[in-house]
């Protein structure tokens, strides 16, 4: 069925008015304000219609979601090209966490704001946690003697790389990337990795 002029314009506006309340929702998350705001305050600083809100979003906790979840595809894209002709799993988890504490060098008010909300990631939600998950096991299962049966191990590895984010919050910028290459040595040594593969792995340049 083809769309009419009429059609289009709506859908346009419509995916405006989202994009717009998603913004200011990760203004508010970014500044620390998102706790306290009312529904009025984000429609405000979106500059939409107060109703509006109800016909995209169940509440502000949907909305909140939806704005962190956007940030991390952001994030998500921007390491995966950085990973595309990377095919060992050892390699990629390195490259991953080293990457990730760079990653405020390219998308600074991204970063902030993947920073400022670790709970997101500890919540279980696909587009971060299930991804660095992945990851883990994907390096673990890798090794010659295996430690993948042991849950704790993956579980350990897993918020010691949400942790990257989460303490570069304390940090200068310049020390966000010395922190991520350090969290690589805890993190390998950690899942098994013999030391000499650590150093070749955590020492490597980058692109």
């Amino acid at each position: 069925m083809t769309t009419s002029p009429t059609e289009g314009r709506n859908a346009r506006r419509k995916e405006r008015t989202r994009a717009a309340l998603v913004r200011a929702a990760q203004e508010l998350l970014t500044s620390g304000e998102a706790q306290d705001a009312s529904i009025k305050t984000i429609t405000e600083l979106a500059d939409v219609g107060f109703g509006s809100f109800f016909n995209y979003f169940e509440n502000k906790a949907d909305l909140f979601d939806a704005a962190l979840t956007e940030v991390a595809a952001r994030y998500g894209e921007w390491l995966d090209s950085r990973l595309a002709s990377v095919a060992d799993p050892l390699e990629r988890l390195t490259l991953s966490i080293r990457y990730t504490g760079r990653f405020h060098l390219d998308h600074p008010e991204d970063a902030k704001l993947l920073i400022g909300q670790m709970t997101f990631m500890h919540a279980g939600k696909p587009s971060l946690a299930g991804r660095v998950r992945a990851d883990v096991v994907a390096a673990i299962a890798s090794l010659p003697q295996s430690v993948a049966t042991n849950p704790s191990t993956v579980i350990a590895a897993t918020g010691a790389i949400a942790a990257v984010l989460g303490a570069a919050a304390t940090l200068p910028e310049d020390d966000r990337a010395v922190l991520a290459d350090s969290l690589v040595v805890d993190v390998l040594r950690m899942i098994g990795v013999p030391d000499a593969q650590i150093v070749a792995l955590s020492t490597a340049s980058l692109d």
